[in-house]
Formats: structure tokens, sequence, C-alpha cells
């Protein structure tokens, strides 16, 4: 099966888990008044568990390290340089709360709960890979609790040390990497790794489920309405990957590490964007849109992205 079918499949299968978060919510069992909790259960568990699970399955090498290292500043540069250059094209209008939103939803993407299960699919030979997904993860959280946060909102106060270094990703990965320097991951008992694997696997299963509850809310005229959740789309899932892929063939990654960053930057727009225009009262109606339709439109851009030249 070539890599193309790979993804469209893995893509799919991921889709399918709407249906159930769609169905409940019709049938009145599920509630989008509730997806704030789930939310939180993905953001404050889910993330350390998948950061954990990667790295206490790796073993360590010290050759792994600069590599490790690179990946995370070319995935924080590209995401910060992206941000800022929305930002600035946007002009007069960056104040304004929908291009807020969707400068935004342009860059910061499902990486965890999306993109990491779709490069292990593609790449299962290459556990390092995974564990550059953490580091993506990792780079995303500091610009959404610290730049992400003052796009958002316009204050300044957001830009911190402190919310830049104590995030659920930077907490996750302090308690994961010792497991990996040490090798703790190898003598850990059967059931300790099986609970965190079971944690970890229903992360992207439970996304997609909060995706099918906010398709089920939504008004299909709000959807077709709204030229800002197309843009925000097409620059999430083409513009920012292409802008990423020329950014990697310029520099020294092995090939399978360039290939997971591209297909990590063509995951759709993240929860973090509707969970914080919520907590900031910034346009949710706009965040939860772009997230449902870059979701449903990423079957499509996501597999074409695996055929690029050079990866």
């Amino acid at each position: 099966m070539s890599t193309f079918q790979i993804a469209l499949t893995n893509v799919l299968v991921t889709l399918v888990c709407i249906v159930p978060g769609f169905a409940l919510c019709k049938f009145r069992k599920a509630f989008a008044d509730h997806l704030p909790t789930i939310s939180a259960i993905l953001v404050y568990v889910g993330t350390p568990f998948l950061e954990f699970t990667s790295f206490a399955s790796l073993k360590y090498e010290r050759s792994h390290l600069p590599i490790l290292g690179l990946f995370f500043l070319i995935s924080l540069f590209a995401q910060l340089s992206f941000c800022l250059l929305f930002y600035l094209i946007a002009g007069k209008r960056r104040n304004e709360r929908k291009t807020r939103v969707i400068n935004v939803a342009s860059v910061l993407g499902n990486v965890g709960y999306f993109g990491l299960p779709i490069v292990r699919a593609l790449l299962p030979d290459e556990p390092l890979a995974v564990c550059c997904c953490v580091m993506f993860i990792v780079s995303m959280n500091i610009v959404t609790f610290t730049l992400g946060v003052f796009l958002l909102t316009g204050d300044k106060k957001h830009i911190s040390v402190r919310s830049a270094l104590i995030n659920p990703a930077t907490i996750g990965l302090a308690i994961s990497l010792p497991f990996y320097f040490f090798g703790w991951g190898e003598h850990l008992p059967a059931a300790v790794t099986s609970m965190a694997g079971n944690i970890a696997g229903m992360t992207a299963p439970l996304c997609m489920f909060i995706v099918g509850v906010r398709l089920a809310s939504s008004k299909l005229s709000d959807l077709v309405k709204r030229p800002g959740v197309y843009l925000a789309a097409g620059l999430k899932l083409i513009v920012f990957p292409l802008f990423c892929y020329g950014l990697v063939m310029l520099l020294p990654l092995p090939s399978a590490l360039r290939f997971t960053l591209v297909m990590l930057a063509s995951a759709p727009c993240a929860s973090h964007t509707l969970n914080f225009s919520e907590i900031y009262h910034v346009d949710p109606e706009i965040a939860a849109n772009c997230i449902l339709i870059s979701t449903l439109i990423c079957f499509l851009t996501l597999p074409l992205m695996t055929l690029l030249p050079g990866l």
C-alpha cells in the first residue's frame, strides 16, 4: 500500500469517529455544554500520556538529542513566523475578532490527537519520528499559551516565560524524559504500559467525538455563510504545510523527519483555538467552525501532502 493510500485510510478511519458524537448529540444523549470537560481531559490528561508513551518506548541514544532539539526549534520557528506573517499581512483588520481567530487557527493544529497517530501509521519503523511529534506538541503549546493567547486577546500580559514553561505539554515532557534517558520505560510493569497506552489511544477518538457533537450542534447555513472559516482552513491545510515544506527542504533533517514535520503541519485546526476563544470570549462560533471545516476537508488535503517531492 502506498503512503498516499495509508494516509487516506487512516484519515478516513479517524474521521469515522465523528459519527458517534454526531449521533449521540442528535439523539440528545450528548450535549455541547459538556464538551469543555472532555476538552480539559484531553489537554491535561491526554497530552501528557501521549508524550509519556512516545518516549517510554524509545531507547536512549545520544545522537537523538540534537535531532530532537533541531526539530523542536524548526517547528517553533515555523509556527511563530507564520503567525507573525499573517499578523503583519492582516494590517488594520488584525484587531477584528474574526481575524484574530483566523490568525491562530491558521497555525495551531491538532498535532497530538490527529497528527501523531497518522505519523505513527505512516512511519511504523521510526520511533524517533513519534518523539519528534512530541517536540512539535511542546512547541505548539508554547506558541498557544503565549503568542496564541496574545493574538486572540490583544493583551501582551499573556506573553510570559511562566506561560511558555508551565503548561500541560511541557509538564508531560518533564515527566517523560527521565524514562527515556534512564531507560525506566523498559522496566515498567505490563499493566502500567498497557494503561498508559490505552489512555493515549483514546485521545484521537475522543477528539473526533467532540467534533461530531459540534457538527451536530451547528447550523449548516452558518458553516456555508462564513468565508473566513474557509480562509482559515485553506491556510492551515495548504499554505502552512507548504510553508513548512519549503523550510525543511532547506535544512539538514533526515527524510523521515522532514516528512513528519509536513504531516504534522497538515493536521486540521487545533481544539486549543476553540478552548481559548471560549475562555476569552473571542468569537467561539468562528473557532468551532474552523475546527469542523478543517477536520472534514483534511481527508483530501493531508494525503495529497504525502505526494510532495523530496519527502
